[in-house]
């Protein structure tokens, strides 16, 4: 039991840690704002472009400004990236320039971040089902269940992690050597996926080996239970075999007391016993 202590610690850090990449910049409290995949920062009018997995959010000089809907799978405003860049909203013509430059990047592979939400739902799965078996386990069928369940968060988690670095990766790239004084920057929720993806595959891990590890001790049992049961087995027919001082002396057949006929002479009886000893019917 002690590989599904493990397993349930390790399901608890990553349900954690991917449940606060999912919180980041939905709510607005003192730390979830700064829990973001990624920054853009225009240094020019000191703005910056907040993503998390639900919405992206704009701040002016480090005060939140606006922020899009909260939508799973949401795509990247065009508008909002305008408005970092200084475009004047109201003027039209500038604000078309950077949504052709936006569109000019496929950009919509980043509705693929929605992965996230999946990985935090089966680390908290994993999670369950770490602490159940635990306690009460009579099969391999809930482990089984588990491992999977931790396989399906581990390649959720990873393949939203890898979404969105590919999305920016070049795309940033390219966009800093065509905007003036534009930016990017790494968020916390980058590493918090990557960790809690790992965690739950280290909980799929200790998944299998119990799985395999299970039927041997469940065999070693039985092994035992029988070398148990053949030490009483033999310890009760040592005890039903009868001792000396319980055996019934009429079973055996001892030859006889000699008798003596009646005499007062004990010369006379010792005679007649040394006769008897001599026919050899008699042993002392």
């Amino acid at each position: 039991m002690a590989v599904l202590l493990i397993a349930a610690i390790f399901a608890v850090c990553s349900f954690v840690l991917l449940l606060l990449a999912n919180l980041g910049t939905t709510f607005d409290s003192t730390f979830l704002p700064e829990l973001y995949l990624v920054k853009f920062s225009q240094s020019i009018n000191d703005r910056s472009i907040r993503y998390g997995v639900y919405n992206s959010c704009l701040y002016y000089g480090g005060k939140l400004n606006s922020c899009t809907s909260k939508t799973p799978a949401y795509l990247l405003s065009s508008t909002q990236f305008a408005e970092l860049c200084g475009a004047d909203l109201n003027d039209l013509p500038s604000v078309a320039v950077f949504k052709d430059l936006v569109a000019e990047y496929n950009l919509t592979i980043f509705r693929g971040i929605v992965l996230i939400l999946p990985a935090v739902i089966f680390a908290f799965i994993v999670f369950i089902i770490s602490f159940s078996v635990r306690k009460n386990r009579s099969s391999n069928t809930v482990p089984f269940i588990g491992a999977f369940a931790g396989l399906f968060g581990f390649f959720s988690g990873i393949g939203g992690l890898i979404i969105v670095i590919v999305t920016f990766w070049k795309t940033l790239e390219e966009l800093e050597s065509r905007v003036e004084g534009l930016s990017h920057q790494w968020g916390i929720s980058i590493y918090l996926v990557g960790i809690g993806s790992g965690c739950v595959f280290v909980s799929v891990v200790c998944f299998l080996i119990s799985l395999f590890t299970y039927n041997t001790e469940k065999r070693e049992s039985v092994h035992w239970e029988d070398d148990d049961d053949m030490k009483t087995a033999s310890y009760n027919n040592i005890n039903s075999v009868p001792t000396p001082a319980h055996v019934d002396q009429t079973n055996y057949n001892y030859p006889a007391q000699p008798t003596y006929p009646p005499s007062s002479y004990p010369s006379q009886q010792q005679g007649y016993q040394q006769g008897y000893q001599k026919s050899g019917s008699y042993y002392i």
